[in-house]
């Protein structure tokens, strides 16, 4: 599984490139998030314990982007997480990149000096990724 994890104070967010969760099925999808949040515990020493908003963006090119706000820690009793599931399914995600960066696809528009470019117009979307930055809401 292609990972990358970034964290921030009271969110973590996860880029799960080319990875499929199974998004139909709400019990099926719990299980996988609550596995991903395990690995996650044991490997990198997060604290999910409580109440965590989950956001889940769905790309069929790209994959899955997991944001998991912290609403709630649970001081008492460590044994249970807590979430609400929110499924993004179908999402338009961009690479966003430095308006002097050279790349040879045609940008889908222009903001803030920056070039924002669907991703589904790259064939070897991982040839172009080290440029930028993978947008998926609020473009």
């Amino acid at each position: 599984m292609n990972m990358k994890i970034e964290c921030f104070e009271n969110k973590i967010i996860i880029y799960l490139y080319k990875n499929k969760l199974c998004l139909d099925n709400i019990d099926i999808l719990n299980k996988e998030i609550k596995n991903l949040f395990i690995k996650l515990i044991k490997i990198c020493n997060f604290d999910f314990f409580g109440l965590s908003k989950v956001n889940i963006y769905n790309n069929d090119v790209y994959g899955n982007i997991i944001e998991i706000d912290k609403i709630y820690k649970s001081d008492f009793n460590l044994d249970i997480i807590d979430l609400k599931l929110i499924v993004h399914k179908n999402i338009d995600f961009y690479l966003e990149i430095d308006n002097n960066l050279y790349i040879d696809v045609k940008e889908d528009f222009y903001k803030n000096d920056k070039y924002y470019i669907n991703i589904n117009r790259f064939d070897n979307l991982l040839k172009y990724i080290e440029y930028g930055k993978i947008i998926y809401k609020n473009v």
